[in-house]
């Protein structure tokens, strides 16, 4: 049976990346514990080992059936994945995945080193965990700074870790000479969570800088990797602090632009002694569109899009209200392509007038979020309150005649117009159509004369 293309994006490929990260991490904890440690692991971890190994085996398998994008273009051909595949990484993988510990703890049970040591080339796979979450940032419905910031977490701790062990197996070797940092702390003879503890805590504070001195090295092979601990924490300390920075700001990026723009239009508002009270339903609209888009420039971030794909999600945005609208029953998609490209947003505080009783009328409104209320100023009737999905005015894109009611804002409103010139613009180059909406308006207006 022929095992099919798989997309680099598809839910199935990204669940089986959590998969080979978690085994990547897993690999990367518990591989140089037990060389540094020389600790006997039976039972559910000999389990977890065999899982792992049969999983990065599997692996190999389907990277010969996952596509790839090549300068955009998406690579789907089963034998240029596999020659790419064997050119890049087939052989790491290959080497990672050889069962040499099975082999091992069959012929000497009891070499626990030498069992370690055989795991050691799994670790060949943490690259991969790396471009992993690189994708991850670019690939997934997550906030990429969230994701960074993770990556960064996990690193932080590998490299403690890894230092932890180095250090715990310096000190062992060390011991058989007998002076060592284990043997001047009274720890040779201690259990291994113990000699662990230490080892970490030695780590963590040298790594930091801080070196509070109770543990030190005691021989010249010990003095010399706690200098090259001290370089590493001194370069992990700035590597550190410019990533959280970056972090950081990343996070708050968009906040950042807000409070800039809302000082910049509190400088102006305040240089030309603008009402309080006009200054207050200004910072007010500002704050809706901050709370309710996280960003004021909502509409117009996408601009850099080219137009085919603004089209495309534009329809995605508004094509269900669109189809609702009598007059553009039984156009084609491509008619409502143009007109959602033709849609200019506006966001309106309450209790403003969108359109005004008596008023000539030249465009249509669509309501994306909000509330408003349809009623007759000459003689106070309510007419009806109109929410998120409806339109009004759309008699006013064919015919020139006054609004009939005015309408106000209830709530904070997100609109989108449709102006008569864009309406027409659209309509010349569909002809056929277009008798088709006059027809419809033309029922329309008359019944609603008749009323």
């Amino acid at each position: 049976m022929k095992i099919p293309t798989l997309h680099p994006d598809s839910k199935l490929i990204r669940f089986w990346q959590v998969l080979i990260v978690s085994i990547t991490i897993y690999n990367a904890f518990i591989i140089p514990f037990r060389i540094a440690f020389k600790n006997r692991f039976d039972r559910i971890w000999i389990i977890l080992d065999i899982i792992g190994d049969v999983i990065l085996i599997i692996d190999i398998f389907i990277r010969f059936h996952i596509g790839y994008f090549e300068y955009g273009e998406y690579i789907q051909d089963q034998k240029n994945i596999a020659k790419r595949y064997r050119n890049r990484l087939f052989s790491r993988h290959l080497v990672a995945s050889i069962p040499g510990d099975l082999i091992a703890r069959i012929i000497a049970p009891n070499s626990l080193f030498i069992i370690a040591l055989l795991r050691f080339p799994r670790l060949l796979r943490l690259p991969q965990f790396y471009r992993i979450f690189n994708r991850w940032e670019t690939n997934i419905n997550i906030n990429p700074t969230l994701i960074r910031m993770c990556k960064l977490v996990i690193l932080i701790i590998l490299i403690t870790h890894w230092v932890a062990c180095i250090w715990f197996m310096i000190g062992s070797w060390e011991s058989n000479a007998e002076n060592s940092w284990l043997i001047s702390n009274s720890l040779q003879s201690a259990n291994r969570r113990t000699q662990y503890i230490n080892s970490l805590y030695w780590a963590i504070t040298t790594l930091t800088t801080v070196g509070y001195g109770d543990i030190t090295p005691t021989t010249e092979i010990e003095i010399i990797f706690t200098l090259v601990v001290m370089f590493l924490g001194i370069s992990m300390y700035a590597y550190i602090i410019g990533n959280v920075s970056s972090l950081i700001s990343n996070l708050d990026a968009t906040k950042a632009r807000y409070r800039e723009k809302l000082g910049q239009i509190q400088t102006y508002m305040r240089e030309n002694k603008i009402p309080s009270n006009l200054q207050q339903k200004i910072r007010d609209y500002y704050q809706y569109r901050w709370i309710e888009n996280r960003d004021i420039r909502d509409y117009h971030i996408l601009e850099e899009l080219p137009y085919p794909l603004k089209m495309k999600l534009a329809l995605q945005l508004h094509k269900e209200v669109i189809e609702k609208v009598p007059i553009f029953q039984g156009a084609t998609r491509h008619f409502f392509e143009e007109i959602v490209m033709a849609l200019k947003p506006e966001i309106l505080p309450p209790n403003e007038y969108i359109i005004r009783e008596g008023h000539w009328g030249h465009e249509m409104y669509f309501i994306k979020r909000g509330l408003v209320q349809a009623f007759s100023e000459k003689t106070g009737i309510i007419y009806r309150n109109m929410g998120a999905g409806t339109f009004f005015g759309e008699i006013a894109l064919v015919y020139e005649q006054r609004r009939t009611a005015s309408i106000i804002t209830l709530t904070y409103c997100e609109l989108f117009i449709l102006e008569k010139d864009d309406f027409k613009k659209v309509l010349e180059n569909y002809p056929d159509f277009a008798a088709n909406v006059k027809k419809t308006a033309k029922e329309r207006y008359e019944n609603e004369h008749k009323e």
